[in-house]
């Protein structure tokens, strides 16, 4: 290839960031709105009259909504997770260092409570995976189907101890 080819996407890319820095769109009409698509030329006629009818009724169809639920849901568990594994934190760094009775019976509740909090977010990610198992059946178009949450990636990514993964990893049923 020679030095002086230029790729087309290239090309165009450096055509509209030129007129972009000399003000070319500045006045255009319905800057800063959404444009207006009326159309979707990929849509049977009969779905383009429901989605018409759908938009002009601020309604979505039903594959939006269960994916707008699938992802207030996974970022729920996620927060929620996030909350009590900074609550067992500062808990466990409180009873830092001390062996009393009480201090000793408050660790282990601290403890069984994040047991419990582990197992309750890995009923949340099977729930939201029986939501992710129905969108991919509602959703129209194959590319958008959602991937299965993966409990144990969830778990390393929100930081749980390596060894309370192994924990919870012991105690599941389908790790086989």
């Amino acid at each position: 290839m020679r030095p002086e080819m230029v790729y087309w996407g290239e090309w165009l890319e450096q055509k509209i960031l030129e007129a972009m820095r000399q003000g070319v769109f500045d006045h255009l009409s319905g800057k800063g709105k959404p444009l207006p698509v009326e159309e979707n030329p990929y849509l049977e006629p009969g779905l383009a009259i429901a989605y018409h009818i759908l938009r002009q009724n601020d309604a979505r169809p039903e594959w939006i909504e269960a994916d707008l639920a699938i992802r207030r849901g996974i970022e729920l568990a996620r927060q929620d997770l996030r909350r009590t594994m900074q609550w067992r934190e500062e808990a466990l760094r409180a009873l830092e260092g001390k062996t009393d009775p009480r201090s000793r019976a408050e660790r282990a509740w601290v403890e069984a409570e994040w047991d419990r909090a582990l197992r309750a977010f890995a009923r949340r990610i099977a729930e939201l995976n029986e939501q992710v198992f129905l969108f991919n059946l509602k959703v129209p178009i194959y590319w958008l189907q959602r991937f299965k949450f993966d409990l144990w990636e969830e778990l390393q990514a929100l930081g749980v101890p390596e060894a309370d993964i192994t924990r919870l990893r012991q105690g599941d049923p389908t790790n086989g």
